[in-house]
């Protein structure tokens, strides 16, 4: 079970990201800490990997070794950069909520590919605990889903479907970093130098395009300069939510750490409401939903 608490606890940071975003969003300038996030999780798994030290496992082979970095570098490319971008895009064509919809698709994706790709099996009581969690998030979705959304309510119907590919890429690209997160792993059983490396991947992006784009050149430059308190929040927690995941990844399936880490969505839920105060007290059936995620969790863990 070390892997379905490493995930949990992983959930947990992401949702302390996602309140604090909220929090800080009227008055966020920069790209609200996104790029900080990068910085950060580089940091800090820089520092876990070297006070770890080099994990057991690595490969003296050069040709296995460079097939590990390759996925630690495809895994980071697919998740801070092609994840984002489709991300942004849809919500630019179809709304933040709508948008919100498409990413809970992700363990959808993730429970196909690790089905197809790595040949994951699942035991009964985790199968219905991962049912039980998607019902659970079917439920958030519809308490707090509105009759319309917003602006997007009068989108056109094809700029509707072109907000929707890009949803459903988004969700895909997602999805695909697990994977080739775990493919890694299985070469480089290095979890700490993982998702370090997967940030450094990140970062050369940003510098790669900021000769051809305004916004990512700002993002270069004014990346301090631009977070205020909420941001640093926000970045810091995303950042050990990203080096936990990889450490979950190392010790559990796929499909099992990405069905608990939709838990987020009632952690961050919990946390607008009493703590950060951004949102209303969660009504009855985000309540019952989140006595149904508690409860597929531990089938999940128990399979």
């Amino acid at each position: 079970m070390i892997g379905e608490s490493i995930a949990l606890a992983s959930a947990a940071f992401f949702g302390l990201s996602g309140a604090a975003i909220a929090k800080g969003a009227p008055d966020a300038r920069g790209d609200n800490g996104a790029f900080l996030s990068v910085l950060l999780t580089l940091a800090f798994a820089g520092i876990l990997w070297l006070a770890i030290g080099v994990a057991e496992g690595w490969p003296t082979d050069p040709v296995p070794l460079a097939v590990g970095i390759a996925f630690f570098a495809a895994s980071g490319l697919l998740a801070t950069v092609f994840g984002r971008l489709t991300n942004f895009r849809a919500i630019a064509l179809s709304g933040a909520i709508r948008a919100s919809l498409y990413r809970r698709l992700i363990p959808v994706f993730s429970v196909i590919l690790g089905f197809v790709i790595l040949g994951e099996r699942y035991s009964l009581s985790a199968v219905i605990g991962m049912l039980v969690i998607g019902a659970s998030v079917a439920l958030t979705i519809r308490a707090r889903m509105p009759v319309v959304d917003g602006p997007a309510a009068d989108v056109p119907a094809p700029q509707m479907r072109l907000g929707v590919m890009f949803g459903f890429v988004c969700a895909l690209c997602y999805a695909s970093a697990y994977i080739t997160r775990k493919l890694a792993m299985d070469y480089i059983p290095d979890a700490a130098f993982g998702a370090m490396f997967g940030a450094l991947t990140g970062l050369l992006w940003y510098v790669a395009a900021a000769p051809v784009s305004t916004r990512y050149r700002t993002n270069l430059t004014q990346v301090f300069a631009t977070a205020g308190p909420w941001q640093w929040i926000a970045a810091a927690s995303l950042s050990i939510g990203q080096v936990l995941l990889f450490f979950a990844l190392k010790h559990a399936d796929v499909a099992v750490v990405a069905i608990i880490g939709t838990t987020e969505i009632f952690i961050g839920a919990y946390l607008a409401a009493f703590v950060f105060r951004t949102e209303p007290p969660p009504g009855a059936m985000l309540i019952a939903a989140t006595v149904l995620a508690t409860f597929g969790v531990v089938l999940v863990a128990v399979g």
